[in-house]
């Protein structure tokens, strides 16, 4: 005896092909969205993709990470959204903690985050050259050369790098100097950097006087993963 389906069931049978079908085409569409390079047309798109870039990092729902596809992306030549001036500590790799993958960045890497005329050379081209939208100075808590300047410590060239650190910090206290002055120091010379930048690169003050550029100061929290972005 032959056995008949109801209409039901295979109308309900022909629902669920239907709805994972849709699904698997959402899951999709998706997955080639999420990993499409951000359209930035301004300093304020940029900084908000870096800002969502490290909220990914924290909830560990990075996309940048197919390193692959991006080299075939980029093969044939990068636009930089951002340049990022770091420091060199090993726990602070912009490209990670942003969530940027590979040719979202330019990254320059110096202990203590400070300028000179070859940052500031590299920043030009960066901006004038590629079109890059926003300068990021990142510090970063527990920053050893920051506490190397508060220290005074010298060696041979750390000597001189250390010293342009120094005006960041306020020599009008006693030691032992507590943590907490340290990491007001990090912020301080950040923001000095900021400033410096400015001030020295006749190229980079046009950008931003035309509101084509920002200068924007950060600072990483090495025990949560965190960037905060300076309000000014």
């Amino acid at each position: 005896m032959k056995s008949t389906k109801k209409p039901s069931s295979v109308i309900s049978s022909l629902f669920t092909k239907t709805a994972l079908i849709l699904l698997a085409l959402c899951f999709l569409e998706f997955s080639e969205r999420k990993t499409a390079d951000p359209e930035i047309n301004t300093p304020d798109e940029a900084l908000n993709e870096l800002i969502y870039g490290n909220n990914r990092f924290l909830d560990n729902a990075m996309i940048y990470t197919d390193y692959h596809e991006q080299i075939q992306k980029t093969k044939n030549g990068q636009h930089p959204h951002s340049f990022v001036l770091s420091c060199i500590d090993s726990r602070v790799p912009p490209e990670i903690i942003l969530d940027q993958g590979i040719g979202h960045l330019f990254v320059a890497r110096v202990a203590g985050n400070v300028e000179d005329d070859n940052i500031l050379g590299s920043m030009e081209y960066a901006v004038e050259v590629k079109h890059t939208k926003l300068i990021v100075v990142l510090g970063h808590s527990h920053c050893g050369a920051v506490q190397g300047a508060i220290d005074n410590v010298e060696l041979e060239h750390l000597t001189q790098l250390t010293e342009q650190i120094k005006p960041a910090f306020s020599k009008h206290i006693t030691y032992p100097i507590p943590e907490h002055v340290a990491e007001e120091t990090s912020r301080q010379n950040v923001k000095l950097t900021m400033k410096h930048i400015y001030e020295n690169s006749a190229t980079i003050k046009r950008l931003v006087n035309a509101g084509k550029v920002k200068i924007v100061g950060a600072y990483y929290d090495i025990q949560t993963g965190e960037v905060n972005f300076f309000k000014k």
